[in-house]
């Protein structure tokens, strides 16, 4: 296959994706509002047990009593994990629902090829309803705005961020071709990252989430996003955090590759890919 037809073949799957999302505005409209209604209850629950929205212990942990700011900025950034982990990791059992799975298979494009448009398609509609969100919390008064100064380099760490963990979805998505229905994993996986990343709380304040929480890149893309956009810290060891980003960038692609290719073959010499 010439890289032109590939090129084609990942427009196609972008513009089919996108189509596909567009045709039940209800799942934009989901994905838009309600990650930032999810905070709502733990703010309640945090003025209910200190009397306010701040509190001087938080302040400790995290450098800013804004408890709200916090916890909405956590909201927003962990759109793009949970957004990827349905929208690619979850993309292959969704093409059995629509009847396409086995014309993938069968095609001589490789499936992989598929992935990174479902991939981009995912990055440009999580995009567009994270900055949406952006627009709607910003003119709210939760003490968050939003600059240029801080744009810029909250870009660089979400695209940091995307791109390590969308290696990580494409090897979730093998294993969608060797065991067929990953709710459950899902399912799974967010309570493992609500746990272990700072989330909607500083994983500080228990010393096993605060070791775990670092092979995380949520964890740093988070602590750096927010040390910008809470704390005015645009130096906040941006470099160092990129440095380690990058470095976990390439191990989750080139691992995310190599398992989903282990995978595809596996399930091919198995004869198991019509099971679905």
């Amino acid at each position: 296959m010439t890289f032109a037809a590939t090129l084609n073949v990942v427009r196609a799957e972008v513009s089919k994706t996108i189509r596909i999302y567009f045709s039940y505005p209800v799942i934009v409209v989901f994905w838009a509002i309600f990650p930032l209604l999810w905070v709502f209850p733990f703010v309640f629950q945090g003025k209910a047990l200190v009397g306010s929205q701040t509190s001087e212990a938080f302040r400790q942990l995290t450098g800013s009593g804004n408890y709200m700011a916090f916890v909405l900025i956590g909201a927003m950034v962990s759109n793009f994990v949970f957004s990827g982990l349905w929208g690619v990791g979850n993309s292959l059992r969704e093409e059995t629902y629509w009847g396409t799975m086995e014309y993938i298979i069968a095609s001589p494009t490789n499936p992989l090829v598929i992935l990174i448009g479902k991939t981009l398609a995912e990055a440009l509609v999580t995009t567009a309803i994270v900055c949406l969100q952006a627009v709607v919390i910003s003119i709210l008064p939760f003490g968050i705005s939003f600059t240029v100064a801080k744009v810029l380099p909250v870009l660089v760490l979400v695209i940091l961020l995307m791109v390590g963990f969308y290696g990580f979805t494409i090897a979730f998505a093998g294993f969608t071709l060797l065991i067929k229905e990953v709710h459950g994993w899902i399912h799974t996986l967010e309570w493992v990252f609500f746990l272990f990343s700072p989330i909607r709380y500083p994983v500080q304040v228990n010393a096993i989430t605060k070791v775990i929480s670092t092979l995380i890149p949520l964890t740093w893309a988070l602590v750096a996003i927010r040390g910008i956009i809470m704390l005015n810290r645009n130096e906040v060891s941006l470099g160092r955090t990129v440095i380690i980003l990058v470095v976990m960038d390439a191990v989750l692609l080139i691992a995310g590759w190599l398992i989903f290719t282990w995978l595809e073959r596996k399930t091919r010499r198995d004869g198991t890919v019509g099971m679905h």
